[in-house]
């Protein structure tokens, strides 16, 4: 491999990051229920409130700051051998000198699957086509949790490219 792929590839690793992201939806509200502790004649006694439910929430929730943040399995070393195995530096890019960083947003499953992966911002010349593809074949990552529980979180990566 040349020095300027190495280089490239270093850049690239050092520079891929994503950001876990709280809730695109709100909790559902805690329902309060009332009991009444009046006597048959009614002399004076209130109503008291039973103790309120920690608030849940939905299934399809996507959180953007969770609990505990999604990892690639393996950690961040496994996530550089992952992208230094894989990665292909466009040709059309290559010859026409292209570099730049592409930013691709997607979301982690609760089991750790990538979905809805999407380009938000590159410089095109076939480095979108190759982030995004990068994105789509990573293998299963440990999911973020929210109060224990595994969850869907939006992630972004921007992935830098350089001769």
């Amino acid at each position: 491999m040349t020095t300027s792929f190495l280089n490239c590839l270093l850049v690239l690793v050092i520079n891929l990051f994503f950001i876990g992201s709280v809730a695109a939806q709100r909790p559902a509200s805690p329902t309060l229920v009332a009991m009444s502790s009046a006597s048959p004649a009614g002399a004076g006694k209130g109503t008291t409130a039973a103790p309120v439910a920690a608030p849940q929430f939905r299934v399809d929730s996507i959180f953007v700051n969770p609990d505990v943040r999604p990892q690639f399995v393996g950690g961040e070393g496994a996530l550089q051998d992952y992208l230094l195995k894989n990665l292909h530096y466009p040709s059309q890019a290559h010859r026409q000198h292209v570099t730049g960083k592409v930013f691709v947003r997607f979301i982690l499953s609760a089991n750790g699957r990538v979905t809805d992966a999407s380009v938000v911002r590159g410089p095109g010349s076939g480095l979108n086509e190759e982030a995004l593809r990068l994105v789509w074949l990573m293998p299963l990552w440990q999911p973020a949790q929210q109060r224990g529980q595994p969850v869907r979180v939006v992630c972004t990566i921007p992935i830098n490219f350089e001769e």
